[in-house]
């Protein structure tokens, strides 16, 4: 994590360098923003790397043929409960560790970035322990409500 990293997270620092971490990483999302696609600025947008903190992980799948990574995780809307699922496309199946969610209880927080070679990467802390970075092309967000027959 270049940002909210475990000590962030935990609330190791003092308030004023928590906020002022904080307030590093929305200028860093403002900075990358003309350059990332509209469902990165969404995501970045919804969770301004704080707001899925303690947020389960619901399900996470990985598609290699098409190159597309699934997470899934559980949300909190004005209408109730619901999961966002997070398409991740592009991916490289050989970077992507679909076992550190088995062990996961809950996310911490979460970077955007620009990475190398035209991707982006969003990089997830977990709780209690470990840090997993997805590199993508693109990316698409589907909100479903909880309780659906298809989830």
């Amino acid at each position: 994590m270049r940002f909210l990293n475990r000590k962030w997270a935990e609330g190791e620092y003092d308030e004023f360098t928590t906020d002022l971490y904080w307030q590093v990483y929305l200028r860093h999302l403002e900075d990358i923003a003309p350059d990332t696609p509209q469902w990165v600025r969404a995501l970045g947008a919804l969770s301004l790397g704080k707001n899925f903190m303690g947020r389960k992980v619901s399900a996470c799948s990985l598609d290699e043929l098409t190159g597309t990574f699934h997470l899934v995780i559980e949300v909190d809307t004005i209408d109730g409960p619901a999961f966002l699922d997070i398409g991740y496309e592009g991916v490289d199946s050989d970077s992507i560790d679909e076992q550190a969610f088995d062990k996961c209880d809950f996310l911490l927080t979460d970077e955007l970035d620009i990475a190398p070679g035209e991707k982006f990467e969003h990089r997830i802390l977990l709780s209690p322990d470990g840090e997993v970075a997805i590199r993508f092309s693109d990316m698409n967000l589907n909100l479903s409500p909880a309780g659906r027959d298809d989830e």
